[in-house]
């Protein structure tokens, strides 16, 4: 049996008049949510008040299960009910200086799409979902997200919803940001569609290409997005690439319609499924520190 999870990168977008202090109290002091025949909750949390990190795991379990058993004296194979049957459990990590999350997708039990739903319901649910709301948007690897970019065409359709970032910001969509913050926006969706055959007037995939040719000439060496301003329909894209909220890209490459999505190329990583916490938290802090370097994030 592996003894590896594939852990996946996100971030938590709070929304309504949930604090980050409401969100620590959800994750300590959870409510139990029901869904079908299981329940979900989090168990063997750990706050660590010095690093600002709670690790913990979110369980799913069955109100009352069946174990199989022997009897010995009869030689006998029977069962038994227990209370609370443990189904299975998805380790996760919150580094709140980056509001960024590792969170695991196991096979057959408790997928990373069913991870991120359930542990936002769950926040929500300490709250009665009374004007809170919570989501868990992915960060995409920069690298597979450029090469995927750079090998268009032509775009012909752009989606993005983007939400205000906590506690960071690049600077490569600081206008969208200020926008943003200058109208009192909770969320924004751009959506645009080309006007002609010649595609919408873009210059992300020019500026994906240049990172192409950079791997392909110094393989070594780290993509790096610019730190420069970019159009707006651009500068969301980026923005939903660093996990503040989701984008779809239409285009065309060698005549075949291609469909982009930020979902869809998430970072991820190998790493044990009993992490211990301290070195679980020094690991993915260097994931996120990386994460900043390459796109220019800064507090």
């Amino acid at each position: 049996m592996a003894k590896h999870f594939r852990y996946y990168l996100g971030r938590i977008t709070k929304g309504g008049v949930l604090t980050t202090e409401e969100l620590i109290e959800a994750i300590l002091d959870p409510r139990v949510i029901k869904k079908n025949n299981y329940s979900y909750t989090f168990a063997n949390m750990e706050y660590n008040k010095e690093k600002n990190y709670i690790y913990g795991k979110l369980v799913k379990f069955l109100p009352e299960g069946e174990v199989e058993t022997i009897e010995p004296d009869k030689h006998q194979e029977t069962s038994i009910l227990i209370p609370h049957k443990k189904e299975s459990s998805s380790p996760f990590i919150l580094l709140l200086d980056y509001m960024g999350i590792a969170y695991p997708t196991v096979w057959n039990n408790l997928l990373k799409e069913q991870f991120e739903r359930y542990f936002c319901e769950l926040i929500e649910a300490k709250y009665d979902s009374y004007f809170v709301s919570c989501t868990i948007e992915p960060i995409v690897d920069l690298r597979t997200f450029v090469e995927r970019i750079a090998y268009l065409d032509r775009v012909e359709k752009i989606k993005a919803t983007v939400v205000p970032p906590n506690p960071l910001f690049g600077s490569a969509w600081k206008d969208l940001k200020e926008y943003m913050e200058k109208r009192k926006t909770g969320e924004v969706t751009i959506s645009e569609k080309s006007k002609n055959m010649d595609g919408i007037h873009t210059k992300i995939i020019g500026i994906m290409k240049k990172y192409v040719e950079k791997f392909a000439s110094e393989e070594k060496e780290e993509v790096t997005i610019e730190d420069q301003q970019y159009d707006i329909g651009d500068a969301a894209i980026l923005m939903a690439a660093d996990g503040y909220g989701n984008a779809k890209i239409e285009g065309t490459a060698d005549s075949e319609k291609v469909i982009i999505r930020t979902k869809d190329n998430q970072k991820s990583f190998l790493y044990d499924k009993e992490p211990d916490s301290e070195e679980f938290y020094e690991f993915v802090l260097e994931e996120f520190k990386n994460i900043n370097n390459e796109r220019y994030l800064r507090h």
